[in-house]
């Protein structure tokens, strides 16, 4: 740390989806939490677009970055690390935000901390200027447009637990693939939100995925989306009519239900399985008010204390990742290594990416040193396409002696066969010339010319065929083949 004793200031980059934002926190004080979306952008495609994304966190990244020191009244030098999304997320998104990270820590000579953005959602719970206060342990119910997973929290660096996960659609593309299936706006959690307010959530009862008693034992914690996502596709298909504002309110309504049935029972289940009787709700879909007033309802009935971010730090934002980085040195963690990448999949039980978790294994440290030696063995095999040759791999001693017999072989027997090209080819000079003046032998001579062809044509093939070691080794020195 720059300074004593005092809280340390982190400046937290997300970039996992389509908001690229940047907070700033000392200790468990949000100082600045700017968020710049892409929003726009992705709208007419009806979803989010991964390039489109990657793009737009490039190009706001300076300013978001300019904005939140501003607004924290600080500058980059009072700053003590940098803490920045790692994944899950988009590919190409995360890229942008761990190379801004990268180059701001290198620049400014800081430890660089590559978290977790699922663990991030629960860490908003460190924020005591924002009225949080995160009492462990605790279950952690995150819904958002890429992920829907339920964490067990029994300590927020050292011990967190993926309990349930989605088996195929977030929740919150649901929302955005129904809602493009009744004609409404992206993003559509938002959209199916404001216009369920005039439905009738008991009109239409579409299915909840993986409740049924066959799902209990593999899929008890886990969610589903896709057939219900079907089941109002079908249903829409036969009886809908977008010009009909109030069934599209009921539909709306009954998948919203369903959709929150579901995310709500599973949470509570999974608490009072564990015995855990706290729940913490997380990510852009915990922004939805019937997810968050049935949750409310049910949490009450079952003893459970529910605690819900405000809005503004409901999806994603920078002040979570700042807020985590900010725990992770009041814990003595060290920073992560400079060569930590984007992890499109980073598993919910790591909370910080880059950081040896435990000592390396001599036994597997030998097995990875005999694969390497094995590989190195190994020659790379060429396109059949391309060159229409296949070798054989063999040891590389090996191939260093069969080289050493080819070459000797080569060497003595093409000139051998090649040099009857010679007197062939003299023989069919000749044999054209004698064909204008030797009329009484001109059968013999065109039976010679004919032989003389023919004696060209062998001694080239046989030649050729001799000299292919010779080629090739040209070939390989050359580049255009391997070895």
């Amino acid at each position: 740390m720059s300074s004593g004793e005092r809280s340390p200031l982190v400046l937290g980059i997300e970039t996992s989806c389509d908001e690229t934002s940047v907070g700033i926190v000392r200790g468990g004080e949000l100082l600045a939490n700017v968020i710049s979306s892409s929003m726009e952008l992705h709208r007419r495609f009806g979803g989010v677009v991964p390039e489109v994304a990657a793009r737009a966190h490039l190009e706001a990244m300076p300013q978001v970055i300019s904005e939140a020191i501003d607004k924290a009244g600080v500058t980059l030098d009072d700053l003590d690390a940098v803490a920045v999304t790692s994944g899950p997320g988009l590919a190409g998104a995360l890229m942008v935000g761990v190379g801004a990270a990268k180059g701001l820590a290198q620049s400014l000579a800081l430890p660089l901390y590559a978290v977790n953005h699922l663990v991030g959602h629960v860490s908003v719970e460190l924020l005591r200027s924002e009225g949080r206060d995160l009492e462990l342990p605790t279950m952690a119910l995150l819904v958002s447009g890429g992920h829907t997973a339920i964490l067990m929290v029994r300590d927020i660096v050292e011990d967190v637990t993926l309990v349930g996960d989605t088996i195929d659609d977030a929740a919150g593309e649901a929302f955005d693939k129904v809602a493009r299936l009744l004609g409404l706006p992206y993003p559509g959690g938002p959209e199916i939100d404001r216009v369920a307010r005039e439905g009738n959530p008991a009109d239409y009862a579409f299915p909840r995925g993986l409740t049924h008693p066959k799902d209990r034992v593999q899929h008890r914690f886990n969610f589903s989306f896709s057939g219900l996502k079907t089941a109002v596709a079908r249903w829409w298909e036969k009886n809908g009519d977008p010009e009909n504002p109030q069934l599209v309110a009921d539909v709306a309504a009954s998948f919203q239900e369903a959709v929150a049935d579901v995310l709500v029972s599973k949470a509570i289940d999974a608490c009072q399985e564990h015995g855990v009787p706290r729940l913490v709700l997380g990510g852009g879909v915990a922004a939805n008010s019937r997810v968050r007033s049935l949750a409310e309802e049910r949490c009450a009935a079952a003893g459970i204390e529910l605690r819900i971010p405000p809005l503004s730090l409901c999806t994603d934002n920078g002040a979570m990742i700042a807020a985590l980085g900010a725990e992770l040195i009041r814990r003595g963690r060290p920073g992560s290594d400079m060569s930590v990448s984007a992890e499109p999949t980073l598993n919910a039980s790591i909370p910080q990416a880059g950081f040896p978790s435990h000592e390396e294994d001599p036994a597997q440290s030998e097995v990875q040193q005999r694969d390497v030696e094995d590989s190195a063995e190994q020659v790379e095999q060429v396109d059949d396409a391309f060159t229409g040759l296949v070798p054989k791999v063999a040891p590389a001693s090996r191939r260093e002696r069969k080289g050493q017999s080819t070459w000797l072989g080569t060497i003595a027997l093409s000139p051998a066969f090649g040099i009857g090209v010679v007197p062939a080819i003299l023989a069919v000079v000749f044999g054209h010339v004698s064909l204008g003046r030797e009329e009484k032998r001109r059968g013999s001579v065109v039976i010679a010319v004919i032989a003389g062809y023919l004696g060209i044509a062998v001694s080239t093939v046989v030649g050729v065929i001799l000299a292919t070691p010779v080629i090739r080794s040209l070939l390989v020195a050359a580049g255009f083949l391997l070895n």
